[in-house]
């Protein structure tokens, strides 16, 4: 794997996207602290999968998104693209990436409201796919791959158990582990799925004991409809025809009566029109008679001005000739004070002129002492500049020869550690090429098993994928049966519903009156009321209720005390009023007492129809009671019979009807409309009792649908969960063949990338012989040649030195000339300074005579202007009298035309005025036509209306209610065609004959037949027939939650065993690394400190997997207690060994090294770049530092500048690394120079500035 490329945008200071480009090799990034060169590190280390906004240095994740400057604003995202090559295939299937794929780009992005999105080659995926694409690498952000300075620390001091990720990752079972974690989340779902399906058995085996109802209404109920539908449509077809000639008879009336509207309007408008033209006429005049009404008040008004301005000119020429006069008074006086100054002034001048010639031959003297002190002074500077030049060269050989002493030493330090390392890579070489031995034999032998356990999973995933599509095939028919089920339950539901609110009802006592309900809830020794005790027929009800009325509510007593107690207790409480008998009273009373009818003995006895006591049955309590009501009561078919059967009774019986019309002894008829069933149901005592017998008989049958539709579902439901034991079983055995290929192939890979470590290994140890031995050449070269070199540079200080002294005697020399030179100029200057005070005296009494001179001048010059003024004015002002009073008798003139044209306009305002009021008469009478023309189009309008109103409300009742179009319903036939867009189809359902409408047709009878069959459907109450499919799916789901219960326990089972089998292969995987790189750590550790000791310990070695991992370091001379009390540097080279001793094992295709350098000195840093050198075959680094010596390694450098204040930019420059070794000790220090300039310049947009450019590339030339 090759990181190839960085793209950031928006990160952190990276506000404009930038773009690095990562060669092999070793990439330097320098700069400035605070320019963000560190936000490299954050950015790699957050496209591979951070989470801790505290790991990048933040509160929060959105503080990683650049959130502006002063001069720009904040963005709302940040982006991060890491492009890399050469990935292995198998990562590319772990992350789901196609194969086909050269290299891939992983980007991030996070939005300021939070949102995270992650891309691999501009495909979205999930962090998981990233993660799984890194693991068992050496990459990842909390891997070995990244270290900053911080992490040393943190590495070293952190727990013990915090430690293990990084060994974990060289020891590649991060990815077993993550598999680990999924199995482990796996089980702990499967617990919760137990303990969720557990609960649903046992609610399901509850809900299987009360689903034994079944309903039987639905074929009575769709046969009443259909025939419903038929008399219901051709009725409201009916009445849309009559509704449609009204409308049209309307709609005629309407027209004729909008004609007449039209020309009384026409008229209307156009008398309207006139009377606008006139109105507009007056306006006009209103106007003009306005217009010359404001002239006429202008014409007054100029005039008026023109008056006063004329007395304004004549006060102003009165005041113009006192002014006059003042200034020639002034102008005498200013010409005698102005001769006086002038004399004064020609006096001063000629005493000036004698000072000026003596002043200038003192200034002549002091310019050539002057001049001599010049001539000195450059003497001296010449000398000094000489004597500084020598000075900088005498101190840059000094430094020179200290700087060549150091480096002899350095090379001294190198040769005697480069002889103590080739012997021991001598030995491991040896050892190295023995275990390269037996590792080629172990991948010969895994190789062979991982292509035996990838066949035989090919034929179990066959095998598997006939049993889903069985399955599939199951689980549709299942779906069939449940939705019967359902239907079947949802019937019993409603029964049981509509059964519990009528036992509601019932015990309630719904229908009974205020006092009846009030005595039975307060006497604890009532027996009940009659209705308790009665048992009807149906069919019979009506015609019982109807006789009996009110004594149905009777409240039953033992006794007549009872009875007085309880009707004196409703007066008390004012409860209302009942009826009370007592039963004992009532076995006293004979039944033919009551009865006028030979036949009362004998019920079955009939001559006038059927007596009500035969279809009445009731406790033996109350038949005294019932036969005094019912003795004398026949049931006849219709009112009719009752009125011939009353006429041969003598008028002493009593007769109903089956509907509950009756006909009293007395002769009076009582009847009318019966309630609707829903309402019969509250109110009607007798039907409430049936209904109630009824429900509970059709619960019984729904049971019984309910009981076959969950048989054939848990059929359905045994047949699927074999299969899915099957499926079960095939899926485990194919899981474990994968993990056991997982596992081979993991185990496989471990051991070739073990292999390739140490071929790796033996080629380092080799190159690094090779190399040490060049090494110790070139430093024996080196030491010879700086040997010369301190001897030049000794001579040279020397010769300096020398030259400084005789540099010195001459400033002597040269001093001593100026300060005689000084003091000669000194006192000329003092002369000079005495003479130019009194010229200067002489000079400011010169300039206030001069200034009152100019003073005087410019007050007569003022003043001899300012009568011309005066005189000029005055003319101007009798010019304007003589204007502004041929102006007032003009304006006069013009007023008087103006008013005689104002009362013409006048007068015709008059005229107009009386045309428009007798034309608004005869337009109020034809409006008064108009409107009620109007008023009666009004009112047809409103018919029709209502008219269309009541057709809509027919039609969209019979489209709601039928989904049929009423327009296209034919008077003649069944319409049952639906909507267009409708669903509703007749085609399946049994309906009666057609019956064929005309005009003979009695539409009364048909609507009574329809209020009839709306009745029936009501007496039928909800009709549901999803019961039976609600049982079998309750059945069918208690079947298959049992199964899945069983399911979850065998893979609750499976998953335990394939975390046992990860927890072996992971123990061995990781217990070998940690060895390996144990072992590294010593050596490595010994090596850098030149001596110590190290080594790293497990807490338990029970617990191999969760052990934390202790640090154990001691460098040479020390006995410390914790590694925390090792000073920075150490820390750092501690840190340092750990690092590449894991390298030596798993090396990570690239690393970032974030200021790692920074608490080394000088030898540890060289020992640093020697060990980074050696693992430049196998990886590539990237290193953020301020260290010259570090940077002259680096293969490319880049620089990162904040020229703009928080924006970071990045410049780059190209090094060749061969050049760079050739170059030499001189070449490679200027080069390091070099970068540091770099490091420290100035950044155009464009790139350097042009100076530290031509330094880098004079450099380079070198």
């Amino acid at each position: 794997m090759h990181l190839k490329n960085l793209t950031v945008l928006g990160f952190k200071s990276f506000a404009d996207k930038t773009s690095l480009n990562f060669e092999p090799g070793i990439t330097a990034i320098v700069g400035p602290n605070g320019c963000g060169k560190s936000n490299v590190a954050d950015a790699i280390r957050w496209v591979l999968g951070e989470q801790s906004a505290k790991a990048l240095r933040g509160g929060e994740m959105a503080d990683v998104i650049f959130n502006g400057t002063d001069k720009r604003k904040a963005y709302g995202m940040a982006e991060v693209s890491l492009t890399l090559s050469d990935v292995d295939e198998e990562q590319l299937k772990a992350a789901g990436v196609d194969l086909s794929f050269s290299e891939i780009t992983v980007t991030r992005r996070v939005l300021r409201d939070g949102g995270s999105e992650y891309y691999i080659n501009k495909t979205q995926c999930r962090l998981r796919d990233i993660q799984q694409l890194f693991m068992g690498t050496g990459v990842g952000r909390a891997s070995y791959s990244i270290m900053a300075q911080g992490n040393i620390t943190q590495l070293l001091s952190s727990k013990p158990e915090d430690r293990r990720i990084v060994f974990e990752e060289a020891a590649g079972i991060t990815k077993f582990k993550a598999q680990k974690r999924e199995a482990l989340r796996k089980l702990d779902h499967t617990d919760q799925n137990l303990l969720r399906v557990a609960d649903l058995v046992g609610e399901v085996k509850r809900q299987i004991g009360s689903l034994q109802r079944q309903a039987g209404k639905a074929k009575r109920y769709k046969q009443v409809q259909t025939e419903l539908q038929l008399l219901e449509t051709q009725l409201a077809r009916h009445e849309y025809d009559i509704l449609q000639n009204e409308i049209q008879d309307r709609h005629s009336a309407c027209e004729g009566l909008q004609q007449q509207y039209e020309e009384s309007s026409q008229f209307v408008l156009k008398n309207e029109e006139e009377i606008r033209q006139l109105r507009s006429r007056l306006a006009e005049l209103d106007a003009e008679i306005s217009a010359s009404q404001q002239k006429g008040m202008e014409l007054k008004n100029q005039a008026d001005r023109h008056e006063g301005r004329i007395q304004f000119n004549r006060e102003r020429l009165v005041e113009l000739e006192h002014q006059n006069e003042r200034a020639l008074s002034e102008i005498s006086q200013s010409e005698g004070r102005k001769l006086e100054v002038e004399a004064e002034l020609e006096a001063l001048v000629h005493s000036l002129a004698s000072a000026d010639q003596g002043l200038q031959q003192k200034r002549d003297a002091v310019e050539e002492h002057l001049e001599i002190v010049r001539q000195v002074e450059s003497s001296i500077q010449s000398r000094q500049e000489a004597f500084r030049q020598v000075q900088s060269e005498s101190f840059a050989a000094t430094q020179a020869v200290g700087k060549v002493r150091n480096e002899i030493s350095a090379l001294d330090f190198q040769s005697q550690s480069h002889a103590k390392r080739l012997d021991k890579l001598s030995s491991e070489k040896i050892q190295l090429e023995e275990e390269r031995t037996s590792q080629r034999a172990k991948l010969d032998q895994f190789s062979d098993t991982v292509e035996a356990d990838k066949k035989a999973a090919h034929d179990q995933r066959e095998t598997v994928e006939q049993r889903q599509a069985r399955l599939k095939v199951l689980q549709e028919e299942i779906q069939v049966a449940a939705e019967k089920l359902d239907t079947v339950l949802q019937s019993q539901a409603e029964k049981r519903s509509q059964l519990r609110v009528l036992k509601d009802l019932e015990s309630s006592h719904e229908g009974f009156s205020e006092g009846a309900v009030a005595a039975m809830k307060e006497a604890d020794t009532l027996m009940g009321s009659l209705a308790d005790h009665l048992r009807v027929e149906s069919k019979f009800v009506p015609a019982i209720e109807s006789v009996l009325g009110d004594f149905l509510q009777v409240v039953l007593t033992e006794s007549p005390e009872a009875a007085r107690e309880i009707l004196g207790l409703l007066r008390d409480k004012k409860a209302g009023s009942a009826s009370v008998a007592s039963v004992s009273m009532m076995q006293k009373v004979s039944a033919c007492s009551f009865s006028h009818s030979p036949t009362t003995h004998d019920p079955a006895y009939s001559p006038y129809g059927l007596a009500a006591l035969t279809v009445v049955e009731c406790d033996p309590i109350v038949q005294p009671l019932l036969d005094c009501l019912l003795g004398s009561v026949y049931i006849v078919d219709d009112l009719e019979s009752a009125a011939s059967f009353w006429r041969e009774s003598g008028r002493c019986v009593s007769f109903v009807t089956s509907q509950g019309e009756t006909l009293s002894p007395c002769g009076v008829f009582t009847g009318g409309g019966a309630l609707s069933d829903g309402k019969n149901l509250t109110t009607s005592i007798l039907a409430r009792k049936n209904k109630i017998v009824e429900l509970e008989e059709l619960v019984a049958l729904v049971q019984v649908e309910v009981s076959e539709a969950s048989r054939k579902k848990g059929q359905i439901a045994s047949e699927i969960s074999s299969i899915q034991a099957g499926l079960q079983e095939a899926q485990s055995e194919l899981k474990a063949r994968e993990v056991a290929i997982a596992t081979s192939e993991g185990e496989y890979r471990a051991l070739k990338t073990s292999s390739q470590v140490l071929e790796q290994k033996i080629d380092t140890v080799v190159y690094e012989i090779q190399s040490l031995s060049d090494q110790d050449k070139e430093l024996t070269e080196k030491r010879e040649h700086l040997k010369v070199q301190l001897n030049q540079i000794v001579e040279q200080e020397k010769t300096a030195q020398e030259k400084l002294n005789e540099l010195n005697q001459e400033l002597d020399h040269f001093r001593q000339e100026r300060d005689r030179a000084q003091a000669a100029s000194t006192e000329s200057k003092v002369m000079l300074a005495s003479e130019e005070q009194s010229v200067a005296a002489q000079k400011r009494q010169k300039s206030p005579l001069e200034q009152r001179n100019r003073e005087l001048s410019q007050a007569l010059e003022q003043r001899r202007a300012e009568t011309a003024s005066v005189m000029q004015k005055r003319e101007q002002c009798e010019s304007e009298i003589a204007e502004s009073e041929s102006s007032v008798e003009r304006f006069s003139h013009e007023r008087n035309i103006v008013s005689e044209q104002t009362a013409g306009l006048v007068a015709q305002k008059r005229e107009q005025d009386g045309a428009i009021q007798q034309r608004d008469g005869i337009l109020t009478e034809h409006r008064q036509r108009l409107n009620e023309v109007q008023n009666r189009k009004g009112v047809l309008e409103v018919e029709l209306a209502k008219k269309l109103s009541k057709l809509e409300n027919l039609c969209n009742r019979i489209e709601e209610r039928y989904q049929i179009a009423l327009d296209q319903v034919e008077s003649e036939n069944v319409p049952l065609n639906p909507l267009p867009e409708g669903e509703a189809s007749t085609e399946a359902e049994p309906r009666p004959d057609i019956e064929i409408f005309d005009e003979n047709t009695d539409w009364g009878s048909v609507r009574e037949r329809v209020q009839a069959l709306q009745k029936k459907m009501d007496s039928m109450g909800p009709v549901n027939l999803v019961a039976i499919e609600e049982y079998e799916e309750t059945e069918e789901r208690y079947q298959f939650l049992t199964q899945q219960y069983d399911d979850l326990i065998k893979a609750k089972d499976e998953l335990m065993t394939v975390i046992n089998r990860i927890n072996t292969q992971t123990r061995e995987m990781f217990i070998q690394t940690f060895n390996q790189i144990r072992e590294n750590f010593q050596s490595m550790f010994t090596e850098i400190f030149d001596g110590g000791m190290a080594d790293l310990k497990l807490h338990d070695d029970e617990d191999v997997l969760e052990s934390g991992i202790d640090i154990v370091a001691r460098p040479p001379g020390k006995k410390l207690q914790s590694i925390s009390l090792l000073s920075g540097g150490e820390q750092t080279m501690t840190a340092v060994s750990l690092l590449f001793a894991i390298y030596q094992v798993r090396p990570s295709p690239f690393c970032v090294l974030d200021e790692l350098d920074a608490p080394l000195d000088e030898s540890n840093i060289n020992r640093f770049i020697m060990i980074l050198e050696r693992f430049l075959d196998h990886s590539q680094f990237i290193i953020i530092t301020h260290n010259k010596r570090t940077i002259s390694i680096a293969d490319i450098l880049y620089g990162v500048t904040m020229q703009e204040r928080g924006v970071s930019r990045i410049v780059s420059v190209k090094f060749n690394r061969e050049e760079n070794k050739m170059a030499g000790p001189e070449s490679s220090g200027r080069l390091a120079n070099s970068k540091a300039t770099l490091q420290s310049s100035r950044v155009s947009d464009d790139g350097l500035d042009l100076e530290s450019n031509r330094s880098a590339k004079a450099i380079l030339k070198e």
